[in-house]
């Protein structure tokens, strides 16, 4: 029996060019394109047309609602802090990052905190910190998922 994956035959090597800090793009730019630093937003395949998604019908007007447009935001900002985590894995000691990193953070925790004291918690943390009442356990209250919230 031939076994390739026995041989001591070096097929190929990469390297991979340390990222440096550059500018963030817009989070939601950045939520589109899969990525907070424009310089990592290569274009490997392009498809020949672009398919627009499935609610944007040219005869349908799409508005978000308020709280849909809430969730949008922290979803742009909870992007942002990902890919800036996996940033901060390898520059631990950019204090660009660190500090937009922080600026994320308390603003994630603003949005959760008014997400959640207009329609309801959605994550622990917002239970305790957005609802009216702070000493109340809320997280069962108003719609669950499977039930229309949270969109």
């Amino acid at each position: 029996m031939n076994d390739i994956c026995c041989k001591n035959e070096t097929l190929a090597m990469a390297t991979v060019p340390m990222q440096t800090w550059s500018q963030p793009c817009a989070w939601k730019t950045a939520l589109q394109i899969g990525t907070i630093f424009p310089c990592l937003n290569l274009e490997f395949f392009r498809a020949e047309e672009t398919v627009p998604p499935a609610c944007c019908d040219p005869k349908c007007e799409c508005k978000s609602t308020g709280q849909e447009t809430a969730m949008d935001e922290i979803n742009e900002i909870s992007f942002a802090i990902n890919d800036l985590t996996l940033f901060l894995d390898t520059h631990p000691e950019c204090q660009e990052a660190l500090t937009l990193f922080r600026e994320l953070l308390s603003k994630r925790l603003e949005l959760l905190e008014d997400y959640a004291s207009k329609y309801n918690p959605l994550t622990q943390l917002s239970i305790v910190t957005g609802t009216p009442d702070n000493n109340a356990y809320s997280w069962a209250e108003g719609p669950l998922p499977w039930e229309g919230g949270h969109i």
